[in-house]
Formats: C-alpha cells, sequence, structure tokens
C-alpha cells in the first residue's frame, strides 16, 4: 500500500490496493505507516488503550487499517469490527441465533483460506440476518475455493431450517457429505478374520 499524507489515492478495488507480498518486517513496516496515515485522516488513534477486546492477527490488522483508508471510514465501520468473528465462535451467549455461529464458523474457514473479500462478505450477510443466502454464499465459496468444511459444520448448516431443499447450500452441502463419508469409507483399515 503506498500513502501519502492524507492525499490516499487509491485506483481500482481493494484487493487489488492490498496486493503486496508480506514477510514480518515489511508487515510491520507497512501496518505502522497505515496506523499513521488512518491518524491523520481520522484526527485520532485507531487503537484505544482502555479496550482490549481487539485480538487479531498482524495480518488482519493490517488489512482492517488498509480497509479504513481505502474506503475513508473509521474503524468502527468495518464489517468485522463488532463481530469480533473469533471470540463469537468461543462464546455462543454473544449471537442471537444459532445460525449466525454457523455463518461465523463459516467465515472464519474462508479468512484461514485467505478469502479475505468472500469471508467479508459473509459477515455482512450474517449481520442483516439473511442466514439462507448466507448458507448459500458460504458453500459456492467452498465449492469454488476447493474447501471441505469439517463434517459436523456441514450436518449442522443442514439440519437448519434455513438450509431449504433445493437451494444451493443443500445441493452443494450434501455432496461435500457424501465425499466425505466415501473419503472415511476408503480410509477405514480392513476389517481383520479371527479365525479359531
Amino acid at each position: 500500500m503506498k500513502t501519502q499524507g492524507l492525499d490516499v489515492f487509491h485506483d481500482g478495488d481493494f484487493e487489488q490496493f492490498l496486493a503486496e507480498d508480506h514477510d514480518e518486517t515489511t508487515l510491520n513496516k507497512d501496518t505502522d505507516e497505515a496506523l499513521g496515515t488512518y491518524c491523520r485522516m481520522f484526527h485520532g488513534p485507531f487503537f484505544n488503550i482502555e479496550n482490549t477486546s481487539i485480538s487479531v492477527s498482524d495480518e488482519e490488522l493490517y488489512r482492517w487499517v488498509s480497509w479504513c483508508i481505502f474506503y475513508g471510514r473509521s474503524k468502527d465501520e468495518y464489517p468485522l469490527a463488532n463481530r469480533e468473528t473469533p471470540a463469537s465462535a468461543d462464546d455462543p451467549d454473544d449471537l442471537d441465533d444459532p445460525d449466525d455461529l454457523l455463518l461465523a464458523n463459516f467465515a472464519q474457514i474462508l479468512e484461514e483460506s485467505k478469502a479475505y473479500q468472500d469471508a467479508d462478505i459473509l459477515d455482512n450477510i450474517a449481520i442483516i440476518g439473511e442466514f439462507a443466502i448466507g448458507f448459500d454464499f458460504a458453500m459456492l465459496s467452498c465449492r469454488e475455493l476447493g474447501i471441505t468444511p469439517p463434517t459436523q459444520l456441514l450436518q449442522s448448516m443442514m439440519g437448519s431450517p434455513r438450509c431449504e431443499k433445493g437451494s444451493h447450500a443443500y445441493e452443494i452441502g450434501n455432496a461435500l457429505l457424501r465425499k466425505t463419508k466415501a473419503t472415511d469409507a476408503d480410509n477405514e483399515p480392513p476389517e481383520t478374520v479371527v479365525r479359531d
């Protein structure tokens, strides 16, 4: 990311704006520069020293600050700012609906696969409460990226009343479950026959 004081120039979409390879040193340097730019743009720091609830990786912090700079929006407007996806997965009481937890888990899987844009979209879908659409989007993204979610997560999604028969989520989820069962059957050890 290239910054020029308060005049932040960006051309193209956000993913192109971020498109840089980072090792630990350059990531830290670029994050420091982005935090400085954020302070100048919004006339205040990104971090509130009294708020210790922010727990994100270095890469996600860079992405978060860069998103704010790119779109000219404050840190509180970032789609994941108020979701605390990892915390929600750990504390189901923070969630209003069990399907919210399922979408949070799918979003985390997408993030771990570095499909950040898809994870952001899925989080936004969850925020507005469109769980059926969220399941469809999650399954389409997983299929496109070649991701096979854990069997338990797929079964939980399939058990939701919002996973409607005939939907993308239903069809892709069933196909992934069949694939998982076939793979598990291929990996089972052969039966041993005991002879007297």
